[in-house]
């Protein structure tokens, strides 16, 4: 009788110890790793949810920045640090763009990851400076097809949705546009507005702002429907083009195997804070949509996303930086 209590205390013991480890996250300060420099939509986003997330957590949430290496080193860095919940990833669609290339990761884009929680959405808009004598997507077709080789395109190098929509874009088209690669994505605003190269893909809350100072012409967005920022410009879908779609995307990552409780509680407050309407208009003044969801509908997204560049990256024949 005594060994079959002692055998049944062992047991509820052990059942209980899981949960218990759970419910003491967090108990150090949380690094919301950035694989992007200061001052971008990425950086706006992680210092608006670490913010909110440090007193609902009741500890420290600071933001660290790891820019480089197309974001595989911050990557890989969160890919390999404690499963606690302690380390997270604000990553982008680069993520999925990584992984769709091919090429040899330190990790599994996939298998590696817990997913947390989506932050954003926002689609791109094609935009184009003012001396360009393209008012819409067809005449900008129509004028690209005249004049071959000798419009421009700022892009952010092959590794960017901007550079793979474009150029699966320009083979729908049929036109030749020459690609100008930047590091970055302010650069690549100056010299559009400055005339120094005729279009670009932005994010569409930036795009439309420019537009309606006179700065730049806005073409197109690239979402499957039109935008709520800019509801009077036409998709590139609507405008002979239907099998054209894309979304930029931010979302929260943990390293493989942190617990299941962990997960869902860091998406029940995430979810929470991006529905705050502070928030929501502190993330719209960087041109991006709060969008969140559950964990199992971000790895649906990430999963969608790698087959969806695959096919860009097929079809234009792109190769990685």
């Amino acid at each position: 009788m005594k060994r079959c209590f002692l055998s049944v205390f062992g047991v509820l013991a052990l059942c209980l110890a899981v949960p218990a480890g759970a419910a003491d996250f967090p108990s150090q300060p949380v690094r919301i790793v950035v694989p992007f420099a200061p001052g971008g939509g990425t950086d706006v986003v992680a210092r608006a949810l670490a913010e909110r997330l440090t007193p609902v957590l009741g500890v420290p949430v600071m933001v660290e920045n790891r820019p480089g290496g197309n974001s595989v080193i911050a990557t890989r860095a969160v890919a390999s640090a404690p499963a606690d919940g302690h380390t997270l990833l604000l990553t982008t669609d680069i993520h999925a763009i990584n992984a769709a290339y091919g090429t040899a990761l330190p990790y599994n884009s996939l298998k590696d990851f817990a997913f947390v929680a989506q932050l954003t959405t926002s689609p791109l808009m094609l935009v184009a400076h003012p001396s360009l004598k393209a008012r819409n997507l067809p005449e900008l077709v129509a004028l690209a097809r005249a004049q071959p080789g000798r419009l421009s395109f700022a892009s952010l190098g092959p590794s960017s949705p901007h550079y793979l929509g474009f150029e699966w874009f320009k083979r729908m088209a049929g036109v030749d546009i020459l690609d100008i690669p930047y590091k970055g994505g302010g650069q690549a605003l100056i010299d559009l507005v400055g005339g120094q190269v005729s279009l670009s893909l932005i994010v569409a809350g930036n795009g439309i702002r420019q537009a309606k100072a006179g700065k730049l012409v806005a073409l197109a967005v690239t979402s499957p429907r039109r935008n709520a920022v800019a509801p009077d410009v036409p998709t590139i879908a609507e405008s002979g083009y239907p099998e054209f779609a894309l979304v930029d995307w931010y979302a929260i990552l943990a390293p493989a195997g942190t617990p299941e409780a962990v997960v869902a509680r860091l998406n029940r407050e995430i979810r929470t804070i991006m529905h705050d309407p502070a928030v929501v208009e502190r993330i719209a003044a960087a041109g991006l949509d709060a969008t969140t969801g559950s964990p199992a509908e971000l790895e649906a997204l990430v999963r969608r996303d790698i087959e969806r560049y695959q096919r860009m990256i097929t079809i234009t024949g792109a190769k990685p930086e």
